[in-house]
């Protein structure tokens, strides 16, 4: 029986913890659990998921790439057994997308969708901390004025990926409700042993997940206030018009973000004020009732999704002081850590240095 899953993200929701294990695991999963996690390369699941919206993704759509998913369907047409593909830029998949990318998949007996979801109250400030690692300027308040808002209009994309109601609904409606599985990420210490984000999630795909024995390291991603004030501060000064993405990508994403912020000292990341709380409480018991009314499988529990509202207090916004205190320490790891320059003349100097040597002798 041939049996493909799709997991859909959604984005921020312990995604790339998951896909990296997958990857590493994947010679185990198609031994040991019948289950194929096809590509070549890791990124061939991105690829896949940007060809097949080439109007929303133009810019990543790199031809070069464009082979990734008949590669991957062939591969997966060939497996008799449960396939998995995996990305978060499925998640804002309309109908006519859904629809093409069952429609590929017409050999496979049933496909699913797997959709992985955490709380708003932890979601909202990580999708904005993400935005201020992705050259984006605004605050956290005005980050959520512009998502709360009551026709869901504003800038901000959020919901575009968020809004796991809508998301299940789109997907329901070609595979149908039984067949889209909500999996919740527990919150950090709550979850019983055995019982957490990857044992949930592989389980719905009907592995154990004793047998995928291949472990990937816990990185820290999260930025405290501080940084995030002190990059967001910097976005300023480094807009598009200023600077290439692939540059900011490179050096002030991957290396100093990457390498140099999430290893000092930080504080607590920013979170929702109590007003925020409570408006993200409202709105997730309403999500999470359409959920329950939809009757799709879950795996974890609907309880992880609900926002207290007199929960304790988050970390406040931070100012100036708060800022550079997170540049001097920076700075202060960097020098400690960054490699020393070699000073040594280069090669080109040194055979300079002999040939005037050697000249100066022959002149004597």
């Amino acid at each position: 029986m041939s049996v493909v899953y799709v997991h859909v993200g959604l984005p921020k929701t312990g995604t790339t913890h998951l896909q990296d294990r997958l990857w590493r695991n994947r010679d185990l999963a198609s031994t040991r659990a019948n289950l194929l996690y096809p590509g070549n390369r890791i990124d061939d699941h991105f690829h896949a998921a940007a060809h097949l919206q080439p109007e929303r993704y133009l810019d990543w759509a790199d031809p070069a790439h464009s082979g990734a998913w008949p590669s991957m369907v062939a591969a997966m047409r060939a497996w008799r057994g449960t396939s998995l593909v995996s990305h978060e830029l499925f998640a804002n998949a309309g109908p006519d997308h859904i629809a093409a990318l069952v429609a590929d998949l017409d050999f496979a007996d049933e496909v699913h969708a797997v959709v992985t979801v955490r709380d708003l109250a932890r979601q909202i400030p990580s999708v904005w901390q993400e935005n201020v690692k992705n050259q984006r300027r605004a605050t956290l308040d005005e980050f959520v004025t512009d998502i709360s808002r009551p026709d869901d209009g504003g800038d901000e994309p959020f919901w575009e990926f968020q809004d796991y109601r809508r998301i299940a609904a789109d997907w329901s409606a070609v595979v149908g409700a039984d067949r889209v599985h909500l999996v919740t990420v527990p919150a950090p210490g709550t979850a019983a042993p055995g019982d957490g984000l990857w044992e949930r999630f592989v389980r719905v795909l009907g592995v154990d997940p004793t047998v995928l024995t291949e472990t990937v390291p816990s990185t820290n991603s999260s930025l405290s206030a501080g940084q995030a004030e002190l990059i967001r501060r910097v976005n300023d000064r480094l807009q598009p018009a200023d600077v290439p993405w692939h540059r900011y990508e490179r050096l002030l994403k991957g290396e100093f973000i990457g390498k140099v912020l999430f290893q000092t000292e930080a504080g607590a990341p920013l979170g929702l004020t109590a007003d925020q709380r409570s408006w993200a409480a409202t709105r997730s018991e309403e999500m999470i009732d359409a959920i329950a009314a939809a009757g799709h499988p879950v795996s974890g529990s609907l309880d992880d999704l609900r926002v207290s509202r007199d929960a304790d207090a988050d970390a406040e916004p931070a100012g100036t002081q708060e800022a550079l205190d997170a540049a001097l320490d920076a700075l202060a790891h960097w020098v400690r850590t960054a490699p020393v320059p070699d000073q040594r003349p280069g090669l080109r100097t040194r055979a300079g240095n002999l040939a005037r040597r050697a000249k100066r002798r022959l002149g004597r």
